[in-house]
């Protein structure tokens, strides 16, 4: 479900940089980041894209996803650490009491002609 929500909001704006430069312009690719904590895999959003672009004007356009690390910071020790999957423990001092500092599960990076 998430898969489709964000695939509606590049589109969104994929319509919206069309919408902006000259008639004929052509879009190639467009780049995006996923949140480790944003229950969607890149594959997944990829292949959701592909489906909806099918048969419009945006048909051939490339979706490439990144995953961001995940930005924890430790209330205990003040320590900051990134990872790649969500945590429950201070990779430093063991502890349980974490704030995640970056938690958007998903932006649109940027839009290429």
């Amino acid at each position: 479900m998430h898969d489709l929500m964000f695939t509606k909001e590049i589109i969104s704006a994929l319509k919206n940089k069309l919408s902006a430069v000259p008639k004929g312009t052509k879009i190639t690719s467009v780049n995006a980041s996923l949140s480790p904590l944003s229950h969607v895999k890149p594959e997944t959003l990829v292949e959701t894209f592909g489906a909806m672009i099918k048969d419009t004007e945006f048909d051939g356009v490339i979706l490439n996803v990144k995953v961001l690390p995940l930005e924890i910071k430790c209330r205990a020790c003040d320590h900051r650490f990134k990872v790649d999957k969500p945590t429950t423990k201070c990779n430093k001092c063991n502890t349980s009491d974490l704030d995640i500092l970056y938690s958007k599960e998903f932006t649109v990076d940027s839009i290429v002609m």
